[in-house]
């Protein structure tokens, strides 16, 4: 009977050793404010040091390569990358691969200049305004935002930028009244151009609430997909990216930490001002409907 039990063991060990991936994931990057972002030839980000907590647990290595966000999702469509990082949920992309929440919640914000802020948060309000905005070409917030901004490129009201550094650059010289955006994604952007509290944030209300992760792509062979996507399934119970998350968001202006809500049972404290912390939950607020 121990000797079956020994034996037992020792297969189920060598099985977990075995328990890696066939060969390097490929993995585009592209820079996404705090989730990816360049520091000289180094990567760096929140979901770097995620995928190397995936690499710890898998054995799995990951192969990044920097591409602009626009031929990330072209890699991506065309199987050519495994796994696409700092992605927003939407049935378009469901297409193409299996989507793992990271328990990120974030709301798609007008983003002005503070000398010349934008009160507008409703759709609506926007289309009537007569303003010209700038928005990110590859970006994809849902179906929502995709109506408001083909609606805004019919009146001829919208200049697509090839990234987030270009549409700041745009606000900031008068191009472009203000931006529609995830303020998360440029918060590394605005730093470099000295524009952190010199932007203002609104949550465009009628929009919904994204909900960010990563993408894992179909075309993935079973075996690999199987051991990646039982990963990310633990790594979300375990809220391991929000964990990751929590002393970054601390630091970023009040324009970004407002438009972000984090789906866990744990209170954060986020707000940092003059040296006095304002704590609050993020996580007991009401959960906003998407």
């Amino acid at each position: 009977m121990y000797r079956l039990i020994w034996i037992l063991l020792l297969y189920l060990e060598a099985n977990l050793a075995q328990a890696t991936c066939s060969r390097e994931i490929t993995v585009p990057f592209s820079q996404q404010g705090v989730d990816q972002w360049l520091s000289g030839e180094e990567r760096r980000g929140l979901s770097v040091d995620y995928l190397m907590e995936v690499s710890r647990r898998t054995g799995c290595r990951f192969e990044f390569r920097n591409v602009p966000r626009a031929r990330a999702w072209l890699m991506f469509e065309k199987g050519q990358a495994d796994l696409l990082l700092g992605a927003v949920h939407s049935p378009e992309r469901d297409k193409f691969g299996v989507f793992f929440s990271q328990n990120v919640l974030e709301g798609v914000s007008l983003v002005s200049l503070k000398s010349t802020p934008l009160h507008l948060n409703s759709s609506g309000d926007i289309l009537a305004s007569g303003l010209t905005l700038t928005y990110v070409r590859s970006h994809d917030y849902g179906p929502q935002t995709a109506g408001l901004i083909k609606a805004l490129d019919a009146q001829g009201r919208v200049i697509l930028a090839k990234d987030p550094t270009a549409m700041l650059r745009m606000v900031k010289a008068g191009r472009a009244n203000g931006a529609i955006v995830l303020g998360s994604a440029i918060s590394v952007e605005a730093h470099r151009l000295r524009l952190d509290d010199k932007l203002s944030g609104l949550i465009i209300e009628d929009l919904g609430w994204t909900t960010s992760g990563l993408y894992l792509s179909k075309d993935l062979n079973p075996e690999d997909h199987q051991l990646l996507a039982r990963t990310f399934a633990e790594m979300s119970k375990e809220d391991f990216y929000i964990h990751l998350a929590q002393d970054p968001l601390r630091t970023q202006p009040a324009w970004v930490q407002t438009s972000i809500r984090l789906d866990t049972q744990q209170a954060m404290c986020l707000v940092k001002s003059n040296d006095t912390t304002e704590a609050f939950s993020l996580s007991l607020r009401a959960r906003p409907s998407r």
